[in-house]
């Protein structure tokens, strides 16, 4: 397991692609809720956990989590 150097990549990112596992459930929510904190400079990374389920903003980061974390899969 390597780690990132840089603060823009989760280790996760890094670990999944580098080891060419899936990720874990963990692994998906750390990384989709970076995304979408990061997406808007507005956004606080603690409004995450206000979001529902289904919102559409959670989703989308979702899916684009599974998209980093998975590579070229």
């Amino acid at each position: 397991m390597s780690r990132s150097t840089s603060p823009l990549f989760v280790d996760a990112v890094i670990d999944c692609t580098g080891d060419g596992r899936a990720p874990t459930p963990e692994e998906m929510m750390i990384v989709a809720q970076r995304i979408w904190s990061d997406g808007a400079a507005s956004r606080s990374a603690f409004s995450w956990n206000t979001l529902s389920v289904s919102s559409p903003d959670r989703l989308c980061s979702m899916l684009a989590a599974g998209l980093a974390l998975h590579g070229s899969r």
